[in-house]
């Protein structure tokens, strides 16, 4: 695992709005799945930053095929196909380092306000926003989905 925040040139290559969308959308996913079945598992951060997905299957590659909510929606209406594009959002999780996970947890899975994170994570606001883009174009990217972020 790369242990490191990628660096300012890269950070500046990738959009943070459009970045930001697609997390947003496979959150989006996440509440559908949980309305249409409550028992589903979906991948968790822990509170020590490690990742937990329960029904992890090997993948052979961690690139999702498709980012259409309403496409994946459908697909994930078959139980394999679901459990494997879980699998595949933790593989990219677990390419963050632990204070990517927890600016991600904090960002996305908790849904708390930059101040909020600000105050967790003992940073100035500038340092914050580097390590959300970090984190948000290392998890796009492991889907396979960073070339639709570029500015």
């Amino acid at each position: 695992m790369n242990n490191t925040l990628l660096g300012k040139d890269e950070l500046s290559l990738y959009d943070y709005v459009k970045l930001r969308n697609i997390i947003l959308d496979i959150f989006k996913l996440f509440k559908y799945l949980k309305r249409t079945d409550d028992k589903i598992s979906i991948p968790k951060i822990t509170c020590d930053y490690r990742v937990r997905y329960e029904q992890f299957i090997p993948v052979k590659t961690s690139v999702v095929e498709n980012c259409v909510l309403k496409n994946l929606m459908l697909e994930t209406r078959l139980e394999n196909k679901r459990r494997q594009l879980l699998s595949k959002v933790t593989l990219a999780l677990r390419k963050l380092n632990d204070l990517e996970m927890q600016v991600f947890d904090l960002t996305f899975y908790k849904c708390v306000s930059e101040d909020e994170i600000l105050d967790a994570v003992n940073y100035g606001k500038d340092k914050v926003r580097e390590i959300r883009k970090s984190a948000c174009i290392k998890f796009v990217s492991a889907l396979g989905l960073d070339y639709m972020c570029f500015k």
